[in-house]
């Protein structure tokens, strides 16, 4: 066989070059360096190579610009990462397993190339070069060189692997000894260098002496790259058993792992998204200066805003969600110049405009009370290319006024902000769920914009389903289903997580500093301090009917009460007026609170049962919040119903006409009737004995604010 002077695999493959070369005859040495090898590069050559006599073959190393920062990946990562890509089959690990007992072979010899001797020390070397060194002579009788002398070198940019020999375009040049008879009369090469020559070739020289001419010029280069290559095999250090410890540990290798090896390595795989370095981040100037574990979360807020335009901040009280969302907003607005918004409580606002003006940050600040105004208009904010929400639990009603406006906010300009790319969603709050799941179903709406599919690529095929049924399942089930939704779209972590993670976390170059809880006992006597008033109080309560939540004892008495939903009524009634005790024991004004609610929801029942319409608290609810003024009365005002003023609201009064209706001929409407204005009585007593009780008589408040001021002056 011919072999050429070039190989680019395309007029010639070099694997078919290396194959023909070692089928010459079996016993031959062969040298091989190469910055990279991998399995798919011995698969090439794997039914011809274990036919040499003795391989050496010398791997190279990968070099990297951040050599500073110690990140340097060997040659051995091409491998680890090509083993760790390639599908476990039986032919993979069939191919390893016989590249492995090759290895293990004792004329079989590996080392790394580092620049020095083993003996030395000194900064590791790179070695890029690639070269193939066949030695020994062949079946021709007519060779010119023994076994221990090289007949073909190969040198080029072939690294030792699939793609190498195979498919990548190459170049590489061939030196040889092992001449075919067409080259020793080659008339088109004497022409290109006759004008050279200073007197003609003799016609009378002999084929014979013509091979041992052109050879000898094949032979200088190859001897010089043997000297070559023997200088560089010297500058490496063994590296057999590492390579072999290599394969053997991959999920071909033959290496049993522990239980706890396998859990790391799955934790690994499950987690690896958020142990990889930032994506998208901007430039290194910050104003907005973080704890190690909020610059977690950013990290992972950004992979996250990357992948679904949308992330809940979820972190515990105290943590810093306020600074993580400034973070984000100065990716965007800051090194983006994109435009943002920012919508917060009233009370939050000029925290939020202090902050982004000390961070030199754009952005649009407007109160969530504004976007709830019937006036409000959108069309300043509607191409935001980012939106932060802060007490984004607030947005837990779809069908309050403040979240249609935010819908409507996002949905603008076919969802793509000012700068083209889709718009981004930051939402932050401690509290994402407050009555049920869905609370966060809607808050996860507003950036999937109504798409149930949207976490299609995580496994969930329709995300109102997948809520439907994690309502259905118990509590168990449930939560893992949730917990597997969180993981990809929430950030949250508790004070008790980040100390035990984050022990030595510092802020502005000092230690952050967790207070010690020190829990005291303080006794008070709330019957003392309301004395009389604290007994007529519960005997109120006691006297209460809550006649809303036990419709099925006031049945006619031709109707037949459901024995189990009584039971479960006359269980509830109990429960409620425990908690109004409750309340009264937490503070006076969580008691004012509940008895104005109370008392607002029984006349706004009272007044709905007429018309029969069976108004449930949830309801109820909804409904206040779709108000345009759902702020409290004043303070010393009795609570009225509220009926009018949901039948005055258009969206309010629809959630009244899908309410199921009361049965007028099975129930005793006189019963009812006069037991619920009796509820009214009562509430009402409770009312104005208690609207004009301050803090400065709350028992549990004075005694807690002594404890206080005691400890404040002993430190």
């Amino acid at each position: 066989m011919r072999i050429p002077y070039v190989i680019d695999n395309i007029e010639h493959r070099l694997a078919d070059i290396l194959n023909n070369l070692l089928r010459l005859r079996s016993g031959q040495r062969v040298d091989i360096a190469t910055a990279y090898f991998s399995i798919r590069g011995f698969q090439q050559l794997r039914t011809t190579l274990p036919s040499v006599q003795r391989l050496r073959l010398l791997l190279g190393d990968k070099p990297l610009d951040g050599e500073d920062i110690g990140l340097r990946p060997d040659s051995a990562a091409f491998l680890r990462h090509e083993l760790n890509a390639e599908p476990f089959n039986a032919a993979t690990l069939e191919l390893v397993e016989e590249l492995v007992r090759f290895l293990r072979r004792a004329d079989v010899e590996v080392r790394l190339y580092v620049g020095h001797s083993a003996d030395e020390k000194g900064r590791r070397a790179f070695l890029h070069a690639k070269c193939y060194l066949f030695y020994g002579g062949s079946s021709d009788s007519k060779a010119l060189f023994d076994h221990l002398n090289p007949i073909v070198g190969i040198v080029g940019s072939s690294n030792f692997t699939g793609p190498g020999l195979v498919s990548n375009r190459e170049l590489n040049l061939v030196h040889k000894t092992l001449l075919d008879e067409s080259e020793i009369d080659d008339p088109e090469a004497q022409a290109a260098v006759g004008h050279q020559a200073l007197a003609r070739l003799n016609a009378e020289i002999a084929p014979e002496n013509q091979r041992l001419l052109k050879s000898e010029v094949g032979a200088r280069a190859i001897m010089d790259l043997s000297h070559w290559y023997a200088d560089q095999w010297q500058r490496a250090i063994d590296y057999k058993e590492q390579l072999i410890e290599l394969l053997e540990s991959s999920k071909f290798g033959g290496r049993e792992y522990s239980p706890y090896e396998i859990y790391m390595k799955a934790l690994y795989e499950y987690l690896k998204d958020d142990l990889d370095s930032d994506i998208g981040q901007p430039a290194t100037r910050s104003a907005v200066e973080l704890a190690e574990f909020q610059e977690d979360a950013v990290r992972k807020a950004r992979r996250i805003l990357a992948q679904y335009d949308g992330v809940i901040v979820a972190d515990s009280v105290g943590l810093g969600k306020t600074w993580i969302g400034k973070k984000l907003l100065e990716d965007y607005a800051y090194h983006l110049r994109q435009k943002a918004l920012v919508i917060c409580p009233a009370s939050l606002r000029p925290m939020w405009e202090h902050e982004l003006r000390s961070a030199s940050i754009s952005a649009y600040v407007i109160t969530q009370e504004r976007l709830g105004s019937e006036d409000f208009d959108m069309r300043e904010v509607a191409d935001a290319d980012v939106i932060l929400v802060d007490e984004a639990h607030n947005f837990r009603n779809k069908r309050a006024r403040r979240y249609l406006q935010l819908e409507n906010i996002l949905a603008a300009h076919g969802r793509r902000g000012r700068s083209g790319g889709r718009k981004k969603l930051i939402l932050l709050t401690a509290t994402p769920i407050n009555n049920n799941i869905f609370d966060l179903y809607n808050q996860i709406n507003l950036f999937t914009g109504n798409d149930r599919t949207y976490f299609a690529s995580a496994g969930i095929g329709d995300l109102y389903s997948y809520f439907l049924a994690a309502r259905r399942e118990s509590i168990e089930v449930g939560s893992v289903r949730i917990f597997n939704l969180l993981e990809e779209v929430v950030i949250r972590r508790t004070r008790q997580f980040v100390r035990r993670a984050y022990p030595d976390a510092m802020i502005r170059g000092k230690k952050i500093a967790w207070p010690t809880r020190q829990l005291q006992t303080i006794e008070y006597d709330l019957q003392a301090t309301y004395e009389g008033f604290y007994k007529q109080i519960v005997r109120r309560i006691e006297a209460l009917h809550l006649a809303h939540y036990t419709l099925e004892s006031y049945k006619r008495a031709d109707q037949k009460p459901d024995d189990f939903e009584l039971g479960r009524q006359v269980a509830l009634v109990g429960i409620f007026k425990s908690r109004f005790l409750k309340r009264l024991e937490s503070s006076i004004d969580a008691f004012r609170i509940s008895i104005r609610r109370a008392l607002e929801f029984v006349k706004t029942f009272a007044e709905y049962v007429q018309e029969g319409v069976l108004l449930d608290s949830s309801s109820f609810q909804i409904a206040m919040r779709l108000l345009e003024n759902d702020d409290e009365d004043a303070e010393d005002s009795t609570p009225a119903s509220r009926a009018t003023a949901i039948d005055d609201n258009t969206l309010a009064r629809r959630i009244i006409d899908e309410l199921p209706r009361l049965d007028v001929d099975k129930y005793d409407r006189r019963s009812l009737s006069r037991a619920l204005q009796d509820d009214i009585d009562g509430l009402t007593e409770i009312w104005h004995d208690i609207k004009n009780i301050s803090t400065l008589h709350d028992a549990k408040l004075c005694r807690a604010t002594a404890v206080l001021m005691t400890l404040l002056s002993s430190s």
